[in-house]
């Protein structure tokens, strides 16, 4: 019996090709790590940890691969905005979308006297913008969306209200979770300053790597919220200010930024529109399939 796999919602399967072959050749090949040891094995890998920002930089449209920082995945990218950012007596808006990743440490920052107001949504879950400038306070600090629900389907008009967060001069977050690899973004058009990405769902990567695109505008409020070491400026206990050490403490998920790597090629040499129409061709299939079963 063939298997039909419908939870791509929670994590895409199949991977791109090449992924798996890459991290085991990492893994079989040496144990290297980067920015610690001078070699060329590590030397050779930390190229490719670059070339992967370099290919998140151009698909999301960052003006430099330094914005670019790795983390587990999107649940951590956010805490580190939400606490990072946020301080007693700002005001946050979120979508009634939003996924527990954004709402459980939201909700965490009501003790530290951080506020957050709801933007409403229709019948069909859909976000007008003009109801987002209306809840806008003058203690309001950012505005933080999800891209598209897995949950309704909507897709949360990002450019139009980045245009309202540059009107007011707030902080723009997007989680990208069900998007990206799937619907073009771009941060500059969108005014994006903290894009949150993960690499298992749309991205056809594996679990456990994802991370954040940062403007220069909002890594000037963003405090680090892990310290160690990045095999930077190690003679100083001072954090490195500079990008992306400032907030890639730890040893790197080499593994999965690699796996990325080759997830990342695959989507650039397919095509995003290539790949999206095939979804939709396999989405019509199945709808017109259910349609011959009777009620």
């Amino acid at each position: 019996m063939t298997k039909i796999y419908f939870d791509n919602g929670s994590t895409s399967y199949p991977k791109a090709p090449g992924v798996a072959n890459a991290m085991t050749q990492l893994i079989e090949q040496g144990a290297f790590n980067i920015n610690r040891g001078n070699y060329e094995g590590a030397y050779e890998v930390a190229e490719r940890v670059f070339e992967t920002r370099e290919l998140l930089a151009n698909m999301f449209g960052a003006e430099k691969s330094k914005q670019v920082i790795f983390t587990p995945g999107i649940t951590y990218s956010l805490n580190y905005v939400i606490k990072g950012l946020l301080k007693a007596g700002d005001h946050v808006l979120v979508t009634g979308l939003e996924h527990n990743a954004v709402m459980r440490p939201l909700h965490q920052m009501i003790e530290k006297g951080v506020s957050y107001e709801v933007i409403p949504t229709d019948r069909e879950g859909m976000i007008r913008s003009s109801d987002v400038e209306k809840l806008i306070r003058k203690e309001t600090k950012a505005v933080i969306v999800l891209h598209a629900s897995n949950v309704c389907g909507t897709i949360v008009p990002i450019e139009e209200i980045g245009q309202i967060c540059k009107k007011y001069g707030l902080f723009f977050v997007v989680d990208t979770a069900q998007s990206a690899g799937t619907l073009p973004i771009n941060m500059k058009e969108a005014n994006i300053d903290f894009l949150a990405f993960t690499g298992h769902k749309g991205f056809l990567g594996p679990q456990g790597i994802g991370g954040f695109l940062i403007s220069e505008r909002l890594d000037k409020e963003l405090t680090p919220l892990i310290a160690g070491g990045t095999g930077s400026i190690s003679d100083s206990f001072e954090m490195p200010v500079t990008l992306p050490d400032k907030y890639e403490s730890g040893t790197m998920n080499l593994p999965g930024i690699i796996g990325l790597h080759a997830s990342l090629d695959y989507i650039q040499k397919t095509g995003l529109q290539k790949i999206h129409q095939k979804k939709m061709e396999l989405t019509k299939y199945l709808l017109d399939g259910l349609k011959e079963f009777p009620d």
